[in-house]
């Protein structure tokens, strides 16, 4: 058994506990993570021939023309970090394939993951 000092410690930080709020503000900022595949190249051609795809999120509205771009790493992934709340215009593009675009709501404090694959354009080389 505890002595009674100590088990009096432990309530007390305890209680504090209990009754606390949220453990953090909101940033009222959004995030997305994505992954871009090729419909004509496998995961080992991404990654030796370093093809990578081009990311723009584009505001599409009067009160937003905020524009945030990335860029997909070796193995297809991209990250935007720290996106203001709102409506978007999501473009995909990478040489050869079909472009993808999609309107996407961005609320406050939302993280969004989205898997894309784009298709190679009728004719074009690998």
């Amino acid at each position: 058994m505890l002595p009674r000092k100590l088990q009096f410690s432990y309530l007390a930080l305890a209680i504090p506990m209990l009754f606390a709020g949220p453990p953090a503000i909101q940033s009222g900022r959004g995030l997305m993570h994505g992954y871009v595949a090729f419909e004509d190249i496998s995961y080992n051609e991404v990654t030796q021939g370093a093809i990578h795809a081009k990311v723009e999120l584009r505001g599409n509205t009067k009160n937003n023309s905020a524009l945030y771009t990335a860029e997909t790493n070796e193995r297809g992934a991209y990250d935007i970090p720290s996106i203001g709340a709102g409506e978007y215009t999501l473009t995909i593009s990478a040489p050869g394939h079909a472009s993808y675009r999609i309107d996407v709501l961005i609320p406050s404090d939302f993280e969004c993951r989205l898997a894309t694959m784009l298709r190679k354009k009728s004719g074009a080389r690998p």
